[in-house]
């Protein structure tokens, strides 16, 4: 999907990242990011999964169906989200503790599922 983003603190307080909005491959997707360097010291980096319908008006309220957890021992994080709608994008959040600190990420190929009915 995205190859070796960075990001870089340029300030001390909380920020959010946006990716670009992408559509769905089935009803449900397992989504993995990948942190191969973190310099980040300060609170952990914490990603969030949104989605909506491409009818949907403005560029909020958007639907939270996920948050990605660490996967332990490793620098990956992983989500599972259901009940997915049209687009799907991630938010990136972190507050750093010095100008400077960041973070390198990639997200990796989601695995799409249809719901068994």
């Amino acid at each position: 999907m995205w190859m070796l983003t960075q990001i870089v603190a340029l300030d001390t307080s909380a920020k959010s990242y946006l990716t670009p909005w992408f559509p769905k491959g089935a009803d449900n997707g397992v989504f993995t990011m990948e942190k191969p360097q973190d310099t980040i010291a300060g609170t952990a980096v914490q990603v969030k999964v949104y989605t909506k319908n491409r009818e949907d008006e403005g560029s909020k309220p958007w639907a939270t169906v996920g948050t990605f957890t660490a996967v332990s021992g490793t620098s990956f994080l992983e989500v599972n989200c259901s009940q997915l709608k049209d687009l799907v994008r991630f938010e990136i959040t972190f507050t750093a503790n010095a100008v400077g600190q960041g973070l390198i990420y990639r997200f990796l190929p989601p695995t799409w599922y249809d719901t068994a009915v």
